[in-house]
């Protein structure tokens, strides 16, 4: 007889200030207060890349595809911090294509190119697409996103791969070492 694991059970065991993936209820939690200092890795990455391109996000109509506790909802509360007005998409959504075409900002992390692509029917002229997804695609890695038809519209656009995945990695390494200054006192988590 096979076991199932509770994600939440177990994610709950986790210390909160050695939760580098920031997924502890304590630390979702801080998150959506505006308090939190570990916060999930890819959605810190997303808020990076745009901090180093000077993306604007207050006042922002932002799309994301996506409600997981990982990435969707972590992004919708670092999207709030910032004052952008969010739209959270799933597989129940109806008419995504035309709530993407009134973005400002498309996110998307479906994951699953045999189910879902973003194209650029879907985006407005000079929206910003951040892809997150990955899929295997005739062998090779691909993101939810038809790159090369979007790219035509998008003013800004990540690849798949070698866009959010090394920028998840390095907020990785930015949340360990906080962590670790945390728990030798260097960093308070209040």
């Amino acid at each position: 007889m096979t076991k199932i694991i509770d994600e939440f059970s177990t994610i709950s065991r986790i210390s909160p200030i050695k939760d580098v993936d920031g997924l502890t209820p304590y630390n979702a939690g801080l998150l959506a207060s505006g308090r939190a200092i570990l916060k999930p890795c890819t959605p810190l990455g997303i808020m990076e890349l745009f901090d180093y391109y000077n993306i604007e996000l207050s006042g922002k109509n932002v799309v994301i595809i996506n409600r997981s506790n990982l990435v969707g909802k972590p992004l919708y509360h670092l999207m709030l911090e910032r004052d952008a007005t969010v739209t959270t998409c799933h597989s129940k959504t109806k008419n995504l294509a035309e709530q993407c075409l009134g973005a400002d900002i498309v996110i998307t992390a479906v994951g699953n190119r045999a189910h879902f692509t973003l194209t650029d029917s879907m985006i407005r002229e000079g929206a910003v697409v951040i892809d997150v997804g990955t899929s295997r695609v005739n062998g090779k890695l691909a993101g939810d996103a038809d790159y090369d038809g979007i790219i035509k519209k998008a003013s800004y656009a990540t690849p798949v791969p070698g866009g959010v995945g090394p920028m998840t990695r390095a907020m990785l390494l930015r949340n360990t070492v906080t962590a670790a200054s945390i728990s030798k006192g260097f960093v308070t988590n209040r």
